[in-house]
């Protein structure tokens, strides 16, 4: 009933909006007073767009083709709910679903457990505690607050920046969201974001969703889960200084299923930044000093004997020209984070050929010390037709808290070739892994104990996509570990999808209107590497994977600032999963709306 009266309540507003529109279209605008005097006394009441913090991402240049970019507008025209669905648009990631929405969603990547993912909230490094101490679940961070999400793509390793939304206008925004689905699967989300002419700003999102328990054959269970993030910023007009803080409080509690396959977690985490700037110049060009003290910590947290407070405190000194960057950092670390050094930079040259590197030294607790690094190179060629070539070397940890994880050695090296036109882009490479051993699995998922070690490993990949009539496009990525492989990397992993994107501008002049329809299959061929179950008895039970192909439709209609969506998650109903063992719920429909209008 709350539900349906929220619903009845959005669409009478949107219906007294689209009626005051109706009668501002019908007033006499021809009108003008020539003979008044202009009062130069009044007010500029016009929004202005003011400067806004550089947002927390690899700086750039990279070679074309290495980085991926998700904006808010992609963000919002596709079926993600959480940053596992994001990357699963990534070529060869595997997300281990414990089940439906607020199950475990464990990303894995090119047979590397915990190491394959470095993942950073506004340029802090955003890692694991309490119970996910080994293994980040990418689906409990809050995706609200993000503004856009960049995954640096390396042969054996994803790099996620997270950027949070930043309000450069003086017209105040509001954000309000609402869905609804089976398995009382509810979303409420609200937003409020100002900004003074002064450069004083401030920003709310909260976020609530919960789901019901599943049906008979299902592992998802009961889920809740607020969050809520506040930020606070002063950047004055002139750009060349600005102080930020921001406080994210992030709460969930998911039943655990009655045959134990998803393990019951109850958390709540607290991360919180002060960031400070000072720039030679406003437009990003030149000498840049950051500066970030940062603090998490977890609370009702069962797997925790006491709360977990971690802290951290970051230097970080730039310089950029117009087609080059060189970014050094030391970050200091406390309750067992490490101490880090880091160098990276990136250089144009002739418009055509780019380079770039980075190196970082760790130092953790137990006089352990970790280096990584990695070098690329990419070549713009006539006729659309680009190259690239990037290699990665560590001899690192997996995980920060663990102090019986060993340090292990790693060369992988890749190369693509890629075609770039107006209504076609395609891009293949391939590259190899040297052997590696994962440490343990993610706590959420019962049935998987650890993951077997990783064999010497060749690999293909390729995506791309093609605009077949305007508006109409065809897009996907394919992923083959040719030889070795390792647990979750099965061979033959694709994702396909076609969309149809038209804003009709020979019917609404204004580009007010616009409808998006998507259809997206994700498939894979059968593996014999699904992770260990070790039983009770102590007997070692090797899983499987059986091949599988989910298909998911996503339709979404635009006018003016609101956005109405409707989701169908498996709508082929598939009997398979993506965890041997665990149920995957069928036909799943997801339908809302949100709503962007300035006040």
């Amino acid at each position: 009933m709350i539900r349906a009266g929220l619903l009845a309540f959005a669409l009478a507003a949107l219906g007294a909006f689209s009626a005051t529109r109706t009668a501002a279209a019908q007033a006499d605008t021809t009108r003008r007073d020539t003979t008044a005097a202009t009062d130069t006394t009044k007010r500029d009441t016009l929004p202005a767009l003011l400067p806004v913090f550089t947002p927390g991402i690899a700086p750039g240049p990279l070679p074309r083709g290495m980085r991926y970019t998700f904006t808010v507008d992609s963000l919002l025209l596709t079926s993600a709910r959480t940053v596992s669905d994001v990357l699963s648009h990534i070529p060869g990631v595997y997300v281990v679903r414990g089940g439906g929405y607020g199950q475990p969603e464990i990303v894995l990547y090119a047979g590397r457990g915990p190491a394959s993912l470095e993942v950073y909230w506004d340029g802090v490094p955003y890692v694991p505690l309490g119970r996910d101490s080994l293994y980040l679940d990418p689906a409990r961070i809050p995706v609200a607050p993000l503004e856009r999400i960049d995954v640096v793509l390396l042969p054996a390793a994803l790099q996620i920046y997270l950027v949070t939304a930043r309000q450069r206008s003086t017209a105040a925004t509001t954000h309000v969201g609402i869905l609804t689905g089976n398995q009382d699967v509810a979303e409420y989300r609200a937003g409020y974001s100002t900004r003074t002419r002064g450069g004083f700003g401030a920003a709310l999102v909260a976020d609530w969703n919960s789901i019901g328990a599943g049906i008979t054959g299902s592992s998802t269970t009961p889920f809740g889960s607020s969050d809520i993030w506040v930020k606070f910023d002063y950047i004055p007009p002139e750009g060349r200084l600005g102080a930020s803080f921001q406080i994210l409080s992030a709460s969930w509690h998911r039943a655990a299923s009655s045959e134990a396959s998803v393990l019951g977690w109850r958390q709540d985490r607290y991360d919180r930044q002060l960031r400070f700037f000072i720039a030679q110049r406003n437009d990003g060009l030149g000498y840049r000093l950051t500066t970030t003290l940062a603090s998490s910590r977890i609370s009702h947290d069962t797997a925790l004997k006491s709360d977990r407070t971690v802290s951290s405190a970051t230097i970080e000194a730039s310089n950029t020209w117009p087609h080059a960057n060189l970014v050094a950092t030391a970050r200091i670390g406390a309750a067992h984070l490490p101490k880090q050094l880091e160098a990276r930079g990136g250089w144009t040259l002739f418009s055509r050929f780019t380079v770039a590197g980075g190196f970082r030294q760790s130092f953790y607790e137990g006089d352990r010390a970790g280096v990584r690094g990695f070098a690329s190179a990419g070549l713009v060629l006539p006729l659309g037709f680009s190259v690239r070539a990037e290699g990665t070397w560590q001899r690192d940890v997996q995980a920060l808290f663990i102090a019986a994880d060993s340090i292990q050695t790693a060369v992988d090296v890749g190369a693509w070739i890629r075609f770039d036109h107006r209504r076609l882009s395609i891009e293949v490479g391939r590259g190899r892994r040297d052997p590696f051993a994962p440490l343990g699995f993610a706590g959420g998922i019962g049935p998987i104990d650890s993951l077997q070690p990783t064999e010497a490993t060749e690999f293909v990949a390729a995506h791309g996509s093609v605009e077949l009539l305007p508006g109409l496009r065809v897009s996907g990525w394919y992923y083959n570990p040719l030889i070795g492989g390792g647990d979750f990397e099965p061979p033959q992993h694709s994702r396909l999808s076609a969309s149809f994107y038209s804003k009709f501008w020979r019917v609404y002049k204004s580009g007010i209107f616009a409808l998006r329809a998507e259809a997206a299959v994700e498939s894979w061929s059968r593996s014999t590497r699904g992770g260990i179950d070790r039983t009770g008895t102590g007997t070692v039970v090797t899983r499987a994977m059986t091949g599988a192909s989910f298909v998911d439709t996503n339709i979404e209609l635009q006018l003016a600032g609101v956005t109405l969506f409707w989701t169908v998650q498996n709508i082929n109903r598939m009997r398979s999963s993506y965890l041997e063992g665990q149920g995957f719920p069928k036909s799943v429909q997801r339908y809302g709306a949100r709503w962007f209008f300035t006040n």
